[in-house]
């Protein structure tokens, strides 16, 4: 480079973090940040990640400056989630495939994913060389949360004995919780 050559350094287009324990507790939340206006103003996609059944289990959108998104909502997600960086191809690749696998066991994706999903724009899933493994110890595996009711729970085992079949996944419930009998796999 030449005296009279200055180097520019353009900020990042996309930034994306995931929790560095999604695989191991199934649940998490990614972010994907988009930059706009010369990466002053930012729109995030927010997924809550269900890796081990449920898929995209729940989305939102939202768009800040940059000094709200870095100062208060990056910030609290990190601390809170102990969130680190992942490529933004690879947090694409993640959602997409974990919506692909929730749907093949037939479950949508939450309605908000196709709104969140608009960050996404310049980013292409096939630039990602890792590769992601849903489900827990090779099944379907669905950890019934504080908030889903006892109608929801029995949705979902039904839907996951009529498509995996009896023995082929694994379902948690609170311990003493009346929603289910004793062994999930044999509804049907």
């Amino acid at each position: 480079m030449s005296q009279d050559e200055t180097l520019v350094v353009r900020p990042p287009k996309h930034e994306a973090l995931w929790p560095r324990s999604l695989f191991e507790v199934g649940m998490g939340s990614l972010i994907v940040a988009r930059f706009k206006s010369g990466g002053t103003r930012v729109e995030a996609g927010v997924f809550l990640l269900d890796v081990w059944c449920l898929g995209v289990k729940s989305a939102f959108y939202a768009t800040f400056d940059r000094d709200a998104y870095v100062r208060d909502f990056r910030a609290d997600y990190i601390s809170r989630f102990d969130m680190v960086n992942l490529e933004p191809a690879c947090a694409r690749k993640l959602v997409e495939q974990a919506r692909d696998y929730a749907l093949d066991l037939g479950f949508a994706p939450h309605p908000d994913a196709k709104q969140a999903a608009r960050v996404f724009g310049g980013i292409s899933a096939a630039e990602c060389t890792s590769s992601f493994t849903f489900g827990h110890e090779g099944k379907p595996h669905y950890f019934a949360g504080p908030r889903a009711t006892a109608e929801q729970s029995r949705r979902i085992v039904l839907q996951l004995a009529k498509r995996c079949g009896a023995g082929n996944f694994h379902v948690t419930l609170p311990v003493g919780d009346p929603r289910l009998p004793p062994d999930p796999n044999d509804l049907g």
